[in-house]
């Protein structure tokens, strides 16, 4: 265990060790005569012996390390492209059934039923949709994971400006009250508009299902080193024991069951801020609210 542990010392130890060994040779050999000018050659062989032994030493372990990092890499690069794969075959193969089964059960509501049957159409209706949401968010996913992104300078006011006037009269209509503040100083940024603008509405979606009338919900924008994205709530919180889990894909909350959503929304929100080499993260405590931020660094500024 301990020599597969320290194995790329191997090397620069045991030419150390032979290196040493001559020249001890070198010493004890009776036959030889050393005169004042050979200790200078003596030491100067030594100075060269010990910094080839550093320098094959340095050049092992920077090669070692370099072919676990290619090995990393490459795994993860394979782990995508699976991913991928399945996702997107994911996609093909419910997307035909579930077209056929929403229009079936569109014409079905149309006929003569009972209440008791209009419920369960209407049910069933329900779930398809959102096995429908679910396939779509799949392979978003999927796109996002192996399709370059379209970096373009981005106006961060009028880009939020144009998000927040697209979710106002939703949140007015459900009886939510949306917030902002802009502190720019940094007004252009190169971002990817669309995925940015799928990030920030997924992540005011999860704020407008997980709050109830009256809650108010802040979208606060700081563009200065870095672009700094949080989106705070006032609504049921999520419960410590969660947090870890929340970025999984098709994970929910145990409590939030009943309310609509496919589980792939804060996926989504992670991929597009890990592909602009950016960071995401949530503080939440149970009814007391969440605050989510986005913060993408300064490489992304034009």
């Amino acid at each position: 265990m301990i020599l597969v542990k320290y194995k790329h010392y191997l090397l620069p130890v045991i030419l150390g060790v032979l290196g040493l060994l001559l020249l001890a040779r070198v010493f004890i050999s009776s036959t030889l005569i050393l005169i004042p000018e050979d200790i200078d050659v003596v030491v100067l062989v030594s100075l060269l012996g010990v910094a080839m032994v550093v320098a094959i030493h340095t050049i092992v372990r920077i090669s070692v390390r370099y072919l676990r990092l290619l090995s990393v890499k490459r795994a993860r690069q394979e782990t995508l492209t699976e991913h991928s794969y399945f996702l997107r075959r994911l996609d093909h193969e419910l997307k035909n059934p579930l077209t056929t089964l929403r229009a079936g059960l569109s014409t079905l509501s149309l006929t003569n039923l009972d209440t008791q049957q209009q419920h369960l159409v209407a049910a069933m209706q329900t779930e398809t949709l959102r096995l429908s949401r679910l396939v779509t968010d799949l392979r978003k996913l999927a796109d996002l994971e192996m399709q370059p992104l379209n970096l373009q300078p981005i106006d961060i006011e009028a880009f939020i400006s144009s998000i927040i006037q697209i979710e106002r009269d939703r949140f007015e209509t459900g009886g939510r009250q949306l917030t902002s503040h802009i502190d720019s100083t940094q007004p252009i940024w190169m971002a990817d508009e669309d995925l940015l603008a799928l990030a920030i509405h997924n992540l005011l979606d999860n704020a407008f299902k997980y709050t109830q009338t009256g809650d108010v919900i802040h979208l606060e924008i700081s563009a200065q080193h870095d672009l700094t994205i949080r989106i705070s709530d006032s609504g049921i919180g999520i419960p410590p024991d969660a947090l870890p889990y929340i970025w999984n894909e098709l994970y929910r909350v145990e409590r939030t069951q009943k309310i609509s959503g496919s589980g792939i929304g804060l996926a989504l929100v992670k991929a597009i801020v890990e592909r602009h080499n950016g960071t995401v993260d949530v503080e939440s405590e149970p009814g007391q609210g969440t605050s989510a931020s986005i913060r993408l660094p300064p490489a992304s500024q034009s």
